[in-house]
């Protein structure tokens, strides 16, 4: 834990002189979201306006607070040869890749909380079972960040990474209840089972009690919102397509992950 802990302390201090890079994982993530928010408020927001600013904040924040950000660090690192010298000394595999990815995953707490006091100050309900919200943020930031690992493996430097980042970004689009709802019903039982579906779907329960499906249907009177405990029933798929996910990527990137430039 210590190793883990100077690794990170280096990267905080790289991304503070960044300012781009912070202004990119600090202020995109919410300008977007809670302007949504602000605007759709009418004496309150409903739960369609809190559910759609959720989900552009999911977007932004595991797309590129996580993910894009820890691509653009594991090519760099591995290009100047970081990594492959940490190899040589005490720190395990684990720990190597782990110090990085911190300061993505303490904003990602960060930015969470501050976009949950937005949603109830701006009118919106207090979640029905934060107990899914914070699965569905610490399963999401996992996912992401074995994803970057993945896709490092083919991206040559932080540049390289503006290109190689595509598919991940257009299979998180995919995944947004924007998209499920206007394409055809076959189509979306596929993208239901996308990396960000399985986050937004489990953020609606956890915030909303309401799954995606219900939150497109819902009407001028919509009926009473799950409880607590009757959210987890409707937890199971979103959960199981997540864990499936978050291992096959594990087992992915550890075949595949590049500890050093190609020769």
């Amino acid at each position: 834990m210590n190793r883990i802990a100077t690794l990170s302390r280096s990267e905080f201090t790289l991304l503070g002189r960044n300012r781009l890079l912070l202004f990119n994982a600090i202020v995109l993530p919410l300008i977007f979201p809670v302007g949504m928010l602000y605007l759709s408020r009418d004496g309150g927001l409903s739960d369609k306006s809190v559910s759609a600013g959720l989900e552009v904040f999911a977007l932004f924040l595991l797309v590129f607070v996580v993910f894009y950000n820890l691509l653009s660090v594991y090519a760099t690192r591995r290009d100047e040869l970081v990594l492959k010298r940490l190899r040589t000394g005490e720190c395990s595999d684990a720990e190597i890749l782990a110090g990085p990815a911190v300061p993505s995953w303490v904003l990602t707490a960060l930015l969470t909380v501050v976009i949950g006091i937005a949603v109830m100050v701006l009118g919106g309900s207090a979640p029905v079972n934060p107990v899914l919200v914070l699965v569905a943020v610490i399963g999401g930031a996992a996912l992401f960040t074995a994803l970057a690992l993945i896709t490092s493996a083919v991206t040559r430097n932080a540049e390289a990474a503006q290109i190689t980042c595509m598919p991940i970004l257009i299979l998180a689009t995919a995944g947004m209840s924007s998209i499920r709802n206007v394409v055809p019903d076959n189509v979306a039982r596929i993208l239901d089972f996308t990396p960000l579906a399985a986050v937004v779907d489990l953020l609606n329960l956890g915030w909303l009690g309401r799954t995606t499906g219900e939150l497109a249907d819902l009407g001028d009177s919509p009926g009473a919102a799950a409880g607590f405990v009757d959210t987890f029933g409707s937890a199971g798929q979103p959960l199981l397509v997540m864990l499936a996910w978050i291992v096959g990527s594990v087992l992915i990137a550890n075949v595949h992950f590049r500890w050093e430039p190609r020769s």
